[in-house]
């Protein structure tokens, strides 16, 4: 492990310096570095969680379960240099659940991810309303793929891991999802038009 030894008065204290050191003190049942990467990983989680749910106070109770499922889940994980794709695919499943316990329909993930429209451009905020419209009519799964490519950035390989899914099926899900929104918008109405 890398890091520094630091003698105190007969007291050795050791510093972890990376986040692989925290994942396998962690791993050995190290309750002090388990908090390390709890405080190091909170923000990003809640933030994922919160683009997934849309709701402050259900984002942090799901970002929590993804820490104690991360915590029991643990011993599983094989190479400690793989944590920032195991834990993501944990939060998004812990979010995922959340919102099924819940039966919130409020699944449209984009708020706190876009550009803040222009100023002058009233028809902005119609056009961001019906995207959302739109989106929110997605099943719960291509929104998500959709928060996590968009609005997350997230590369379709990190995507897919997260998902814990082939980064083909990511594709083509994506594309699918893609297809369906610009069919929709391109109707003008939102609902698909049968084929002539």
């Amino acid at each position: 492990m890398d890091g520094t030894f630091y003698e105190l008065d007969c007291v050795t204290v050791y510093v972890m310096t990376n986040r692989s050191d925290l994942v396998n003190a962690a791993r050995g049942g190290d309750r002090h570095a388990f908090a390390e990467l709890v405080e190091l990983e909170s923000r990003e989680a809640i933030g994922l969680c919160l683009s997934i749910l849309r709701c402050q106070p259900d984002a942090e109770d799901a970002a929590q379960e993804a820490f104690v499922r991360a915590w029991r889940r643990l011993p599983s994980l094989r190479d400690a240099d793989l944590w920032g794709g195991w834990f993501r695919r944990l939060t998004v499943t812990a979010a995922i659940d959340y919102h099924r316990k819940r039966r919130n329909d409020n699944l449209v993930p984009f708020d706190g991810h876009e550009p803040p429209p222009l100023p002058d451009a009233q028809h902005s905020f119609a056009a961001r309303d019906e995207m959302r419209g739109l989106i929110s009519r997605l099943d719960a799964r291509d929104q998500v793929l959709l928060v996590l490519r968009f609005g997350h950035d997230l590369e379709l390989s990190q995507v897919a891991e997260a998902l814990g899914i082939p980064v083909g099926t990511a594709k083509s899900r994506l594309h699918r999802a893609l297809a369906r929104l610009r069919d929709e918008l391109e109707n003008g109405d939102g609902y698909r038009r049968p084929n002539s």
